[in-house]
């Protein structure tokens, strides 16, 4: 099989399955194995390599995939492939909140994702204060604050937290 038509079935598998990177994987793996792009045992191994590198799992399996058979140009393209369909739905749907955020029931979604957050927000304040990583506490709880009493859009606040983060810690390196 041609190692550029591979991209059509990242593609298609991102676009058409359900459930997160980790549901692709089994899928991304069967047709991998069935076009013998590579043996189960090499797709083992650059799976176990995705896993390990920080990032989403369907996208580290695809760039894996391609390095395997081409180097750093394919794997980005196969990255290309999986990351284009929840791109596009993501913005289609951002599209159709915007064009309907006056309806009511709109407004509720948005108000259930706000609530949503902010309980993940919740949890992942209480592991970072289990673990006392005091800093990183901080500046969640900064965040928090700002979406819940400032009522900043949580976009917004994730760039401004991001940026105090950066600016506190280079500072903190620049002392040391």
């Amino acid at each position: 099989m041609n190692k550029y038509k591979l991209f059509f079935t990242f593609l298609k598998i991102s676009a058409l399955t359900l459930g997160g990177g980790y549901a692709m994987v089994p899928i991304i793996e069967k047709e991998i194995i069935k076009k013998n792009v590579i043996q189960k045992d090499d797709f083992d191994i650059l799976f176990s390599k995705a896993q390990s590198a920080p990032g989403p799992i369907a996208i580290n399996t695809a760039f894996m995939v391609g390095m395997k058979l081409s180097g750093v140009f394919l794997g980005l393209f196969y990255v290309l492939a999986v990351f284009i369909p929840p791109f596009l739905a993501i913005s289609l749907i951002a599209s159709l909140i915007k064009r309907y955020a006056d309806l009511t029931y709109v407004q509720y979604f948005l108000e259930g994702i706000r609530v949503g957050i902010s309980v993940i927000l919740i949890n992942f304040l209480f592991g970072l204060i289990k673990k006392f990583r005091y800093l990183e506490f901080l500046f969640l709880l900064i965040g928090f604050l700002l979406i819940h009493l400032v009522k900043i859009s949580s976009i917004y606040t994730l760039l401004i937290v991001t940026f105090l983060y950066f600016i506190f810690t280079l500072k903190r390196k620049n002392d040391s």
